[in-house]
């Protein structure tokens, strides 16, 4: 059983801590999800090398060999989730769409459309909506992206080691298994990105 320290790592055989604290912004309001993520990188070295120089990255980072590494404190916000969130009601169940601001939505063209989706689902809360950086954890799996489909497989090591942390994560946030997305079904990203991923 692993457990959450002051300063927010979580303390466990399994898990390395690696804290970058060039990805985090500021506090994260409360873990309401996680998002689950790939790197487009080959290695976590890559990955680590990123979030040294751009600013942007998850809490927990998974290599192909099923190594663990949290990269952030789960008590600081990460810019991981993207610029603009889908609509959550469009997705799942139209009926619960407000019809008349969606319609007006999609009179818009489709770069006007993203953005005023995306400042209509804000003004809901979790879960009406996808999750955002400031209530959600993020999760990354080493793998590369193949072509505009296709990410690499994600490993077998990298399924059991998820399936681990997410379960730790359910005990420590009181998640469910609904609770938890991969990144392109709640922003707009590679659609194959986590495909293959496996957590329960």
């Amino acid at each position: 059983m692993s457990s959450i320290d002051s300063e927010g790592m979580l303390i466990s055989y399994r898990v390395e801590l690696r804290r970058f604290q060039t990805i985090e912004h500021g506090d994260l309001l409360g873990v309401r999800a996680l998002v689950i993520h790939q790197t487009d990188a080959p290695t976590a070295r890559h990955t680590f090398n990123g979030y040294l120089s751009k600013g942007n990255g998850a809490h927990f980072l998974i290599e192909k060999d099923g190594a663990i590494y949290q990269t952030a404190s789960v008590k600081k916000r990460c810019y991981h989730v993207g610029r603009y969130l889908r609509s959550k009601c469009l997705a799942l169940d139209k009926a619960t769409c407000d019809s008349r601001q969606v319609q007006s939505i999609q009179a818009l063209t489709w770069t006007l459309q993203i953005r005023a989706l995306d400042r209509y689902e804000r003004t809901k809360d979790y879960p009406e909506r996808y999750p955002m950086n400031a209530d959600s954890l993020g999760i990354e799996l080493v793998g590369k992206h193949l072509d505009a489909a296709r990410y690499e497989e994600v490993t077998a090591m990298q399924k059991q080691s998820l399936r681990w942390l997410v379960s730790e994560l359910h005990g420590h946030f009181r998640l469910t298994p609904k609770d938890v997305y991969t990144h392109p079904q709640i922003s707009y990203k590679h659609p194959g990105e986590a495909s293959t991923a496996e957590w329960q």
